[in-house]
């Protein structure tokens, strides 16, 4: 884990890197793409889709369930590459178990994985959508309650003292 404080920006680079270095053949991944830019085939352009309430783990964090969409896009001239888009749409399924990008959030969760026509700028290559979801936290963690005293042990561990009489005992 990384001492940066947790961002969007730093999740993004992070799955970008790793989906790079573990998906054999892509030329590049990206999150928010200039489609209209020439780019190298294939290529994984990856976006958050859609951001639902998480449940509150009383952090004073915003939990969040953001749903992310990666799309495999394949040149529809090389031989096979309807079996190519799927193959790596498989294999990116693969790689999201338990995958947190070694930044702080909740381990993925696969959603699905399908052709995809709802891009038109698309429209012509073979294109797979693969979906999944992260649960993070966002903002400041919020300590309730006023600071430890000024005569706290190191560490914060307060020793605890029991007294007994023998009208205590059964």
């Amino acid at each position: 884990m990384s001492d940066e404080p947790f961002s969007l920006d730093q999740l993004y680079r992070a799955i970008e890197q790793h989906l790079a270095s573990n998906l054999p053949g892509i030329k590049a991944v990206t999150a928010w793409p200039n489609i209209k830019d020439r780019i190298a085939l294939p290529v994984v352009f990856m976006e958050m889709a859609e951001i639902e309430p998480g449940k509150d783990i009383g952090t004073g964090e915003t939990t969040l369930v953001c749903r992310f969409e990666a799309r495999i896009i394949v040149d529809p001239i090389k031989p096979q590459h309807c079996q190519q888009a799927a193959h790596l749409a498989a294999q990116l399924a693969v790689l999201l178990r338990m995958q947190t990008w070694g930044v702080a959030v909740e381990p993925a969760e696969f959603v699905q994985a399908m052709q995809d026509w709802t891009k038109p700028e698309l429209d012509g290559y073979a294109v797979w959508l693969v979906e999944w979801t992260h649960q993070l936290y966002l903002g400041v963690e919020e300590w309730p309650w006023s600071d430890e005293p000024s005569d706290a042990p190191p560490g914060g561990d307060y020793p605890i003292e029991l007294e007994f009489t023998p009208e205590d005992s059964p």
